[in-house]
């Protein structure tokens, strides 16, 4: 029942041309009706007599015009079904992406991939089967075989009766095996979820397979989820395909009974030859359906166990959302402030420990500490990727959650030290930042970004293919990239978070002069491993456990001799260390 009644809201504003489907196929059932009744009477003339050559004619025109409607309706309920289920398709394919984009980072922590592209994709595609075919032979399977058996009664009710004998029969032993199969199906849509995150997790990192040479043990490993997924295949349709077999065995033992007896009782006189001929022809028909009933069993199962995934997936409430009082404010000071924050992605658990401090407009502060201290869960904060267990994170004086996502959003750029760039050209990924933008301002963001060098040197330019997330390019450039798509995006608040953390001297340089280009005027937030590029900073936070343990500019923070003092002595003699390695090695050359 629960799977009707989403079958039903799925087709919301699709109804029309579903109803045009199931009118053709209603059509199309009761002109199947009407060709042996025809002949029916053509026999009557023949063995009573009475009937001339215009009554031939007449009956040929009438079964010529009965065709005619038989194949046009026949293709209208197709035609109707099917452009209905690729309509559904879309939408759902779409309302499915679009509520993916809701939900919060804690679900997409908890979740594969490959799976959500499975859901996303595959199992839609199993409801567009059953739109497209299940529905119209539901509705066929249901009309022909009623309408047909009340032509019967009304003909022969005794015959109709016994005829009617292996129906029931049938039809318990059919639902006793769906309900068995439905379960099935919904493990075999599980294990091909499973199989689909597998293998997306080995194409993204093929690079890591290979360098430890784990190619076979992750094909072997893809190869018994395969073996999982095509096992239980085939148990399940070893078990879809037995409604066939007992339907086609109940169909012929319906129409040997009517040759028995319906032939005695012609015989006998208590039925016309041209009744039997109709019962006959009938028989022949009435289980038709119900086999193609038992064929789209499995199109039926899969449907059924892809709505559940779909609707389960649809229940998922996203947590990050507009309050009703949200507000845009016109006139924003981009001022960020932390007061007495906690948080943790586990509650349990917090990584922050009331963190305070104030970004005032147009300030450069640095967060540094070490590794696990909390730094990159700041920036997650002020974006409002999640939300504080206690305290409150603040954007020009208003609670963040007090502001529209979109406005907040469209408030901060972004340069991370995980770059993701999409696959496509390195136009459109700096256009990523302001689709509306021109090509001059896209240029002009990528000299800023120190970018356009090396876009140049590339085969076409900026209209080069770069690959899934920038694979072509090396890490300083995809950087710079990042860089000139935050230039482009122009918000009046910056967030960087290890912008220079995995490059060369040299590329550091030219990222450092290109974010000093783009923090001119801006508040900023520099979340930094490598302190010497945090020096000039006008406040500098540092972090330890997920607490503040100190604040200060770089001369203050060195002169208290703590945390940052220590940090940056260590950095600076692993510096020292590395240019005294280089300067011995270039000398043994």
């Amino acid at each position: 029942m629960r799977f009707l009644q989403n079958v039903y809201e799925i087709l919301q504003g699709r109804r029309v041309f579903m109803s045009g489907s199931i009118v053709c196929g209603l059509l199309f059932a009761g002109a199947n009706l009407i060709p042996p009744l025809l002949i029916r009477r053509l026999i009557q003339w023949i063995t009573e007599g009475g009937a001339g050559a215009s009554d031939l004619i007449g009956i040929t025109a009438m079964l010529f015009g009965v065709y005619l409607v038989r194949g046009a309706t026949r293709y209208g309920y197709g035609f109707f079904s099917h452009v209905t289920a690729y309509r559904v398709m879309h939408d759902l394919m779409n309302r499915v992406y679009r509520h993916l984009q809701r939900l919060p980072h804690r679900f997409f922590n908890d979740q594969r991939t490959g799976s959500l592209i499975t859901r996303s994709i595959n199992d839609v595609e199993a409801v567009e089967d059953f739109i497209a075919h299940g529905i119209p032979e539901t509705v066929l399977a249901a009309i022909i075989p009623v309408s047909m058996m009340t032509v019967l009664f009304f003909l022969n009710p005794e015959l109709a009766l016994i005829v009617l004998v292996p129906v029931p029969l049938a039809g318990w032993l059919v639902y006793r095996y769906i309900s068995h199969v439905r379960l099935m199906w919904r493990g075999i849509r599980e294990r091909l979820s499973e199989l689909g995150a597998l293998v997306q997790d080995n194409l993204a990192g093929i690079a890591v397979i290979k360098a430890f040479t784990q190619e076979r043990r992750r094909a072997d490993l893809v190869q018994d989820r395969s073996n999982r997924f095509r096992d239980e295949m085939i148990r399940a349709n070893t078990i879809s395909l037995l409604p066939s077999g007992i339907i086609e065995a109940a169909g012929g033992l319906g129409i040997v009974l009517v040759i028995w007896t319906g032939g005695d009782m012609a015989l006998e006189g208590h039925i016309s030859v041209a009744d039997l001929f109709v019962f006959i022809v009938y028989m022949g028909h009435i289980y038709q359906p119900f086999l193609a009933l038992a064929s789209i069993n499995d199109v039926l199962q899969k449907a059924a166990a892809s709505v559940d995934r779909v609707y389960a997936l649809l229940a998922e409430e996203p947590d990050i959302v507009d309050r009703p009082d949200a507000r845009a404010p016109s006139n924003l000071e981009h001022s960020i402030g932390f007061e007495h924050v906690t948080f943790g992605y586990d509650p349990e658990s917090p990584v922050l420990h009331e963190v305070s401090f104030d970004v005032d407009p147009g300030e450069i502060v640095a967060v540094v500490g070490p590794t696990g201290a909390g730094k990159t869960t700041i920036s997650t904060l002020i974006l409002r990727f999640w939300d504080v267990q206690a305290g409150v994170v603040t954007v020009g004086g208003h609670d963040v959650r007090n502001l529209q996502l979109e406005f907040l959003r469209n408030q901060v750029a972004p340069v991370l030290q995980d770059v993701f760039l999409f696959h496509g050209t390195v136009k459109e990924n700096i256009l990523f930042g302001q689709p509306d933008a021109t090509d001059q301002q896209m240029i002009e963001a990528a000299r800023a970004a120190n970018a356009e060098e090396f876009i140049l040197d590339l085969p076409h330019g900026y209209d080069s293919i770069i690959g899934e997330r920038g694979v072509r390019l090396s890490g300083g450039q995809k950087q710079r990239l990042s860089i000139a798509r935050a230039v482009l995006k122009d918000a009046p608040i910056l967030i960087l978070d290890e912008a220079t953390s995995s490059v060369d001297a040299e590329t550091e340089s030219l990222i450092q002069q290109a974010i000093t280009r783009l923090a001119r005027n801006r508040t900023s937030v520099v979340i930094a491993h490598r302190l010497s590029t945090v020096r000039n900073a006008d406040k500098i936070i540092v972090l330890d456990s997920g607490r503040t343990v100190e604040t200060g500019t770089h001369p203050t923070l060195m002169d208290a001799n703590g945390l940052y003092a220590r940090m940056v002595q260590s950095q600076d003699l692993s510096r020292d260390w590395g240019i005294y390695r280089g300067a011995r090695e270039n000398a043994a050359d």
